[in-house]
């Protein structure tokens, strides 16, 4: 605040021009006191340099003045890239949807509760991949013009892996790992029980038309006793992972384990029981059998025999 002492004496009083100037030059030091903001102090203030969101949620883009300033008659425009890419426009007190991206139409929701405090939150909602990429957002008036820039980052935190056995092979089993919704593109890793890594045998990744990402692997497990063996997938952007293991036991594993030895041992001598039990019970049923078409045939003679002789006796009978 700049203070001024006036003494003016009788014979500068009727100096009109000169009170008049001065009182003009002392009002424009009033209007541009420090502290008063201005169209080149006001800044934009976006979201920060850049946001993550999650796949399939929602998220919030907020903009505001420095000064806060009442922006319900500025035009306010979100954009992608570049001012023509339109992912939201706010322009004479209404919503302009008609300029939106067909990408973002039905996806994106204004919140202008403080804008008379010169701040507005555009929410993003089911967030995807192919929304990733620079934003910004821009408020425009007669006599103001700033902006403010971001990156979006978006991130998949997929399925829980699925382990399967697809059976013998190369001296081992083959155990498969599967999973999807994953973005960006993953990182697998096979694991034994004393968490060393196991080189996998095959992997897979693909990417559907949402832009997610599957990823399919499998490895063979060696003989080991009680083999504990784990599938993990990691986000590397999230650096979150997740991971499935199971339990093998070392008789279901090809090699030379004396449990296996005897496992095969005994189980080959029960088939050879149950192949020598099934012959003595077809052979029983098939004497059983013979027995009785024997006599069958006997009942049938002896018939055969008495009709042979009441067919005589009745031939006597008549003569």
């Amino acid at each position: 605040m700049v203070n001024f002492l006036v003494s003016l004496d009788s014979s500068q009083r009727g100096s009109l021009p000169s009170s008049l100037f001065f009182h003009t030059y002392l009002l424009l030091l009033l209007l541009l006191r420090p502290g008063e903001p201005n169209s080149e102090e006001i800044k934009v203030i976006g979201p920060g340099e850049s946001i993550l969101a999650l796949v399939g949620e929602e998220v919030e883009f907020q903009c505001q003045l420095s000064s806060s300033l009442d922006a319900e008659h500025m035009e306010i425009l979100w954009f992608r890239d570049r001012d023509s890419e339109v992912v939201h426009l706010y322009q004479e007190r209404q919503e302009r949807h008609s300029r939106q991206m067909a990408q973002f139409q039905n996806r994106t929701e204004l919140l202008k509760d403080h804008i008379a405090d010169g701040s507005v939150i555009l929410q993003l909602h089911r967030v995807a991949p192919s929304d990733e990429g620079r934003y910004g957002c821009r408020f425009l008036s007669s006599d103001f013009s700033g902006e403010a820039v971001w990156e979006l980052e978006v991130a998949g935190l997929g399925s829980d892996p699925h382990i399967s056995l697809e059976g013998f092979k190369e001296g081992g089993i083959q155990l498969r790992c599967t999973s999807s919704g994953w973005y960006p593109k993953p990182k697998a890793q096979w694991r034994d029980r004393q968490g060393q890594c196991l080189p996998p045998e095959s992997k897979a990744i693909v990417q559907d038309a949402w832009g997610l990402f599957s990823l399919e692997t499998s490895v063979v497990v060696r003989v080991g006793a009680h083999s504990n063996v784990s599938c993990s997938i990691e986000n590397p952007l999230l650096i979150q992972k997740k991971e499935f293991m199971v339990q093998i036991a070392d008789i279901f594993l090809p090699g030379t384990s004396p449990w296996k030895t005897a496992f095969l041992g005994t189980l080959v001598g029960l088939l050879l029981i149950l192949a020598l039990l099934t012959i003595l019970v077809l052979y029983f049923f098939q004497k059983q059998r013979r027995s009785q078409e024997k006599l069958m045939k006997q009942a049938e003679k002896e018939q055969e025999k008495l009709q042979m002789e009441l067919d005589w006796r009745r031939a006597e009978g008549q003569a």
